[in-house]
């Protein structure tokens, strides 16, 4: 089964992704090991550091120098670029086609590590009236989140998808049991990689997808790679309403 990677830190040199071409192609190596076939590179943006114009001169040139190599290395997958844009209250006052994936609407968006900005799902139901489609990134790493999962319920009704990245759900078994029961009560739309490096968070798209079908079900797994591969190409997934979680001696069931 092909997948598709919408969250990657793959382009040589950009932020504190890859580091070099090379390295840039043992990832892409890594992924297609894993039968991931579609592969947005999404370099990280920040409004308060960097202009667009900035940032797109860097990303691009980026992609041209790994694409320069990338057809002799016989490789067959199919690369798109974006951005991981770090959320700001102003994000809907703001022209965001520029970072959208190539062709879409889809917008990949990193919150606040320590703290949930309470005004968010307004902020992100104003950017879908102007047609962007928010992907927010690796919603488990946010500790708002793992306190309290319903939060994302707020965020899917005002428009936006979910994303978990893999090595989350392989790799952090103190928390894996949560991210599962998350899964299965259709709060995560998609997994991703948000590969960095072969050491910081390798590819593991296959053993998270297998773990997905054998925790969850194949019909859950099969869905979340279908999504996955429709919002790279501008699609709208067909996802389940997602279920509230019920808090009990303070564990989420």
């Amino acid at each position: 089964m092909s997948m598709t990677d919408l969250h990657s830190h793959i382009l040589p040199g950009v932020d504190d992704g890859s580091k070099s071409v090379e390295m840039s192609l043992e990832l892409l190596r890594r992924e297609y090991a894993d039968k991931v076939t579609q592969i947005a590179l999404t370099p990280h943006f920040n409004f308060e550091r960097q202009g667009v114009r900035e940032f797109l001169q860097r990303r691009n040139g980026a992609a041209r120098e790994l694409g320069l190599v990338f057809q002799s290395a016989g490789l067959a997958q199919r690369m798109k670029l974006g951005a991981e844009v770090f959320y700001s209250s102003q994000l809907a006052e703001t022209d965001m086609r520029p970072l959208c994936l190539t062709g879409t609407s889809l917008l990949l968006i990193e919150f606040p590590p320590a703290y949930y900005p309470q005004e968010a799902p307004d902020v992100l139901y104003q950017l879908t009236r102007q047609g962007i489609v928010p992907l927010i990134a690796h919603v488990e790493r946010y500790a708002f989140v793992r306190s309290n999962p319903n939060l994302l319920c707020d965020l899917i009704e005002a428009g936006a998808y979910t994303q978990m990245n893999a090595t989350s759900l392989v790799l952090h078994k103190k928390h894996q049991n949560l991210l599962l029961r998350m899964i299965r009560h259709g709060m995560i739309h998609v997994l991703a990689t948000d590969t960095h490096s072969i050491k910081k968070r390798p590819p593991m798209l296959g053993e998270a997808m297998a773990l997905v079908t054998e925790k969850c079900g194949e019909k859950t797994a099969r869905r979340m790679v279908k999504n996955a591969g429709a919002l790279f190409k501008g699609a709208q997934p067909n996802h389940p309403e997602p279920q509230p979680m019920r808090q009990i001696l303070g564990h989420w069931l």
